[in-house]
């Protein structure tokens, strides 16, 4: 995106009318939600819209659509709760398709009638017509079929439909890699969107099916031995919506393991699992975890309350800390062990978790593991859409060389 065309342009210009109310137009826009509760002026209060929450629950995301004249900044205020990220809002002069990240420096702290509040200004460039702002970048099924686009038409990658949602959208399912099952020597599961909200982990799952399909010998290498079967929206209405998703009443998808789950998403993916059985050797459900704060600011894996299962995550972790490329830094320590800070008993009591469950299911798996990739800062590095595709790079390279270890082919196989 070029410099110019960046919102906060529009505070060096000089106003030569105030703009009114009625001029000023936030909606939740695509794939958005928002509680517009007054509009003073040029001051907009806002908040995030919490439907769907379970009752005392709050959940931070949000996004929307302004519309106002051009280049006049418009002030964005939120009270109570602070619902902005660590490096800012998101936003997109292009219908959501690219996004970048205002910037900490861009939001301002205070107080207003007693209570905490922040802001920051928001603007219409002449060029752009409109623009979306939110908490963080999106990923829904218009990135989805972009992406798909962008591949080669004899790739080994096939698009189908895992189910209907609720409200009867299609579920997609990608498969890619070694397709043909008689040289498959397995099948890695990846999921991400239990939680609507979560988008920067389902760049991190494009990131890897990419990977996958790369003619390169990375590439290869999964073409020529493993099968992935992606679930890149867990919660497809909800990310449609634009939902938070997290603590969904009664609960939510990733609490939904059970033995009549609610959500069809979640029975579709769990009978396909019964299917599959024996052939699956690794299951990552990939999250993003609180808005800021330790164990919020990096990509880390959720430990388990199982001990042959948390050293095959200490395994995966320590040779990806060593074989990663991508600017998103992962470190060996960087497991978060169970009975540690959330990690414990208590925050399962609403139902089993995909990690759970896939624990159970698929007992001789070389890695049962739940990512939590930050919104936007992971350890001092900025969390944009390509480096988090290249952390999804990095999960590739190191579980390849993960199974390559502990499933070495048969000798004189190709």
């Amino acid at each position: 995106m070029h410099a110019f065309l960046r919102p906060i342009g529009c505070l060096l210009l000089t106003l030569t009318a105030a703009a009114t109310a009625d001029e000023i137009q936030i909606d939740p826009g695509p794939g958005g939600n928002i509680v517009v509760q007054r509009i003073d002026g040029r001051t907009v209060w806002v908040a995030p819209d919490q439907r769907d929450i379970q009752q005392g629950q709050w959940w931070f995301y949000w996004s929307f659509r302004l519309r106002a004249p051009a280049e006049t900044p418009v002030t964005i205020t939120f009270s109570r709760q602070n619902p902005l990220g660590v490096r800012g809002p998101a936003f997109s002069l292009d219908g959501g398709a690219t996004w970048q990240w205002l910037g900490a420096d861009k939001v301002q702290s205070f107080r207003h009638e007693g209570q905490p509040a922040w802001s920051f200004e928001a603007c219409v460039p002449a060029a752009a017509g409109e623009v979306l702002y939110a908490f963080c970048p999106h990923y829904r099924e218009s990135h989805l079929r972009a992406w798909r686009e962008q591949q080669a038409p004899d790739a080994p990658l096939v698009v189908e439909e895992l189910c209907r949602s609720r409200q009867g959208r299609a579920v997609e399912l990608v498969r890619a890699g070694c397709l043909d099952p008689k040289r498959s020597r397995g099948t890695v599961v990846l999921a991400s969107r239990s939680h609507a909200c979560e988008a920067m982990a389902t760049y991190a799952l494009e990131g890897f099916l990419s990977a996958v399909l790369a003619d390169d010998p990375l590439g290869r290498r999964w073409q020529e031995t493993w099968e992935v079967i992606a679930v890149p929206f867990l919660d497809k209405d909800g990310v449609e919506n634009g939902d938070s998703g997290k603590n969904r009443a009664p609960h939510d998808h990733n609490r939904d393991y059970n033995e009549r789950p609610l959500y069809p998403e979640i029975a579709a993916l769990m009978k396909r699992g019964v299917a599959l059985q024996d052939r699956v050797v690794a299951v990552m459900d990939m999250h993003c975890p609180w808005i800021r704060g330790e164990w919020n600011d990096r990509a880390y894996f959720v430990g388990p309350n199982h001990e042959d299962f948390w050293n095959k995550q200490r395994q995966f972790a320590a040779i990806l800390a060593r074989t990663q490329t991508g600017p998103i830094r992962f470190r060996e320590q960087d497991c978060l062990p169970f009975g540690t800070a959330w990690n414990t008993g208590g925050n399962w009591t609403q139902g089993k978790s995909c990690a759970t469950w896939a624990r159970e299911a698929f007992p001789n798996a070389d890695l049962v593991a739940s990512l939590e990739l930050a919104y936007a800062d992971a350890l001092g590095v900025e969390v944009t859409a390509d480096s988090a595709r290249a952390f999804g790079r990095d999960l590739a390279g190191a579980l390849a060389e993960m199974l390559d270890q502990r499933r070495p082919a048969a000798p004189g196989a190709k």
